[in-house]
């Protein structure tokens, strides 16, 4: 095995699911690779809709890679912290293709992925990011589902 992809949303779930992925990068000495993808699908639905006008769409964009920057940050000083080889990688488009494409174009061993949303209907389950990224994974894929085994796991490496 030589690398981990471990695609991330931001927020307080995808941090324990980054801690899992570096605890098992660091258990498995290999690299670790986060990837977070701006839905730029979202963003046309939101101008078509007229949610936005361009300009917003624009300004909200720019917010969201900002945000994605900041975070990324937060999570290689995890790595870091954990001396885990690490790579971020932000980009644009549809979530799950981007996510499965990178995954085979780094020719990623494992992919680990936060807990799947419960849906309540099979259109759901079709249109769920999560689950579209579990399908489409070009590698095995492990999924966080004890979040407070994950951080435990993280905080007991040296």
């Amino acid at each position: 095995m030589k690398s981990i992809v471990v695609p991330l949303a931001g927020g307080p779930a995808s941090i324990v699911t980054a801690k899992y992925a570096i605890y098992l990068a660091r258990l498995l000495r290999v690299k670790l690779t986060a990837i977070y993808v701006i839905d730029g699908n979202a963003i046309q639905e939101l101008l078509k809709s007229r949610v936005f006008v361009e300009i917003e769409a624009r300004e909200y964009e720019i917010d969201m890679e900002q945000q994605s920057k900041l975070f990324m940050q937060r999570i290689k000083a995890l790595a870091e912290n954990k001396k885990v080889e690490f790579e971020s990688l932000i980009l644009k488009g549809e979530v799950h293709s981007e996510i499965a494409n990178k995954a085979k174009e780094l020719g990623a061993d494992l992919l680990i992925m936060g807990d799947l949303k419960e849906v309540l209907s099979w259109k759901e389950a079709l249109y769920s990011e999560g689950e579209r990224i579990f399908r489409e994974s070009p590698c095995p894929v492990v999924i966080v589902k004890n979040t407070q085994e994950a951080e435990r796991l993280y905080k007991e490496l040296a």
